[in-house]
C-alpha cells in the first residue's frame, strides 16, 4: 500500500527526524564555538544549567539512548561530574552519534522490540528514538532561552531551518 507505515518511502521520511536532530545539536555546537567562550558558563532559572553542561548533557544522553538500542558505545562517555568537555569534542561525538542512528534505524531496526532499562523497567526501541529527539529538542530550546536572556539571538534551529538549509525546502519561520 502507497504511503503506509511500512513502505520504504514512508521509512525514508521517517528518518528525516533523526537527521534534523544531528543537524540542529552540530549546528547550535557551531554557533557556540563562535561566539565568545564564557558564554558557556551562562545559565538561566528553569534551564538544564550552563550552557556547556547542557551540551554535554545532549550528548552523553545520546551516548546513552544508542547503548540502550545497541550496546555498543560511541567514544569515551560524557558525564556530568567531570569537566566540561572542548566543543570539538561534543561536535564530533554528536556527528559520530547522529550518523550511527542514522544507520541503525535506516536497516530496519523492529521499533517494537523491548529493551531492558537499566531502572529495572522495560521499553521499545521506537519509544528510546522518540525520546531521543524530544531529549535534545528540549534541551536546545534550553540553550536558546539561556542565550535570548543573555542577550544573543540563537540560531534557527526549527524543521524549516533544517530544510533550508538541506537545500529542500524554501519555508520560513
Amino acid at each position: 500500500m502507497e504511503g503506509s507505515r511500512d513502505s520504504p518511502e514512508a521509512a525514508s521520511a521517517l528518518l528525516e527526524p533523526l537527521r534534523h536532530n544531528t543537524w540542529a545539536t552540530i549546528e547550535l555546537i557551531d554557533f557556540l564555538a563562535s561566539r565568545d567562550p564564557h558564554i558557556l558558563a551562562a545559565s538561566a532559572p528553569g534551564t538544564y544549567g550552563a550552557i556547556s553542561a547542557t551540551i554535554g548533557h545532549i550528548v552523553g544522553a545520546e551516548q546513552f539512548y544508542f547503548g540502550l538500542l545497541t550496546g555498543d558505545r560511541v567514544g569515551r562517555q560524557v558525564r556530568k561530574d567531570e569537566a566540561p568537555r572542548e566543543l570539538a569534542d561534543l561536535r564530533q561525538l554528536a556527528e559520530s552519534l547522529g550518523r550511527r542512528t542514522l544507520e541503525l534505524a535506516g536497516t530496519g531496526l523492529d521499533g517494537g522490540r523491548r529493551i531492558a532499562m537499566p531502572s529495572g523497567g522495560v521499553s521499545t526501541a521506537g519509544v528510546i528514538l522518540a525520546q531521543l529527539v524530544h531529549h535534545a529538542n528540549e534541551h536546545r530550546g534550553q540553550v536558546a532561552t539561556i542565550l535570548s536572556v543573555s542577550g544573543i539571538e540563537p540560531p534557527p534551529l526549527t524543521g524549516w531551518a533544517y530544510g533550508r538549509a538541506c537545500g529542500v525546502s524554501d519555508e520560513d519561520e
